[in-house]
């Protein structure tokens, strides 16, 4: 049975009148009818007792009505589940993000995402950079808030730069360095290092590495951790010094001090990053939200503090 022969007999059945139920449909008696008749044919039954008076529903007619009512409420569900889903507003989005460097503005971000698309079911994933990769490879996230990609990845996909930080030193709150307001990687030659993991975060380790090497020393890296916070409690129980970007002060400082670098070194940019062929259509709209908050999110993320 068609979908149209079910709403032009729900109508005939709601008027119990062929001209009425034609003026609903925005059509012509004839075709009404033709399409009541076509219906009986295909179910080989009479669903209309037709007089000159009057027309009424047979057994079969109001059996009929009932699953009608059904058919066309599930059609009507399905189609606006489709319009939904094909416009974004439905559905899953898989966020990775570096947790460290997002937690000032990401909850924000989340939030008006999910007041805006309240239908979407959010997967939000604390990942390092090269989790986020691994991810990306797999199919496991949509999205990824992360530092730059390896050049063999850029070109498929688009990369938006959300804010670029700087790369500041942390020791702990007793060392002989905390109270200078600024110092030179060359001051840090004598110190043992604790850094983030490479396997987790190539550029940062690299880019420290270089730093120091161009400041005309190699870090003494004692020790290496699989995240931000664990590096600083490290530092914080004196076991070593450590160079990250400046975001990780918005983790747990107690017993640490960040101090700015007066050396020249490159920023560390956060990205959003997404595969230029995603077939997702709630990441648009994400991408959107994202791209409008950025003013605000660079101004509070580029202070210097």
């Amino acid at each position: 049975m068609e979908i149209r022969l079910l709403r032009t007999f729900s109508a005939v059945a709601k008027h119990m009148n062929f001209s009425a139920a034609a003026r609903e449909l925005n059509t012509v008696q004839p075709a009404v009818s033709r399409q009541i008749s076509d219906l009986e044919y295909e179910l080989n039954v009479k669903l209309f007792v037709r007089t000159t008076r009057d027309v009424k529903l047979t057994a079969a007619g109001e059996t009929l009505l009932e699953e009608a009512v059904k058919i066309i409420a599930q059609e009507e569900q399905a189609r606006d589940l489709v319009e939904r889903a094909a416009a974004g507003k439905t559905g899953k989005l898989r966020i990775g993000y570096i947790a460290p460097a997002c937690l000032e503005f990401f909850p924000a971000l989340i939030k008006k995402y999910t007041m805006q698309h309240p239908h979407v079911q959010l997967v939000l994933e604390d990942m390092t950079a090269k989790q986020q990769i691994d991810a990306f490879m797999t199919g496991q996230i949509d999205l990824g808030f992360s530092r730059s990609l390896p050049d063999t990845m850029q070109a498929g996909f688009n990369c938006i730069n959300i804010y670029t930080d700087e790369i500041s030193a942390f020791v702990s709150s007793s060392h002989p360095l905390a109270d200078r307001p600024a110092i030179r990687l060359k001051d840090l030659e004598s110190q043992p290092f604790v850094m983030f993991e490479r396997s987790g975060a190539v550029n940062l380790f690299d880019q420290s590495i270089a730093a120091c090497q161009r400041a005309g020393f190699s870090p003494k890296i004692e020790r290496q951790a699989a995240n931000m916070q664990t590096v600083l409690t490290h530092v914080a129980s004196g076991l070593g010094v450590t160079l990250a970007p400046s975001c990780i002060r918005h983790l747990n400082m107690t017993e640490c001090c960040r101090i700015p670098i007066k050396d020249k070194i490159k920023g560390m940019p956060l990205e959003l990053q997404y595969s230029k062929n995603h077939s997702n259509p709630t990441v648009e709209a994400f991408v959107k939200i994202v791209e409008d908050a950025r003013p605000e999110i660079r101004a509070q993320m580029e202070t210097k503090t």
